[in-house]
């Protein structure tokens, strides 16, 4: 009987133990300068997300750099614990510190004459799981995004 009753766990225990699979990037809102000078800026936005398990994970740290229009734009890291809902989509502050380099001079004409589309790609990885069992998981993204301020 004992035996049996084991048996009958082990697939819910399976199921409960599943990998969690990365989140789907659908794009950042609320994008705002938050301190602009000569040689470096802080930007904040708010990078929306979609959490596709049936269950919900926690994201743990995170570190992406970003590139616009082809150029490295800055890093932004994640230090601090996430709780993700299941099934749902969810905002992930963002604060990235810039360079006021060529590259970032480059954005600001391409946003002064007019376009307010660019080219955003996202290379880095974060950290997510659930009951203390933690996988890095690769966050890459390559796309055309519109910015508003």
């Amino acid at each position: 009987m004992r035996k049996l009753s084991l048996w009958m766990l082990l697939p819910l225990l399976a199921v409960s133990c599943a990998k969690p699979t990365g989140f789907n990037y659908l794009g950042v809102r609320n994008f705002k300068v938050m301190k602009f000078g000569l040689k470096e800026s802080t930007v904040g936005a708010d990078a929306e997300f979609y959490n596709p398990n049936k269950f919900p994970v926690t994201m743990k740290s995170g570190s992406v750099d970003v590139y616009v229009n082809n150029n490295f734009f800055g890093k932004t890291t994640i230090d601090s614990s996430i709780q993700v809902p299941k099934k749902d989509t969810f905002l992930l502050p963002v604060v990235l510190k810039v360079d006021m380099s060529a590259s970032a001079m480059q954005l600001i004409q391409t946003l002064a004459t007019g376009s307010d589309s660019v080219k955003i790609k996202l290379d880095g990885s974060a950290k997510i799981g659930r009951s203390g069992i933690f996988i890095n998981y690769p966050i890459r993204y390559e796309g055309m995004q519109k910015i508003k301020f």
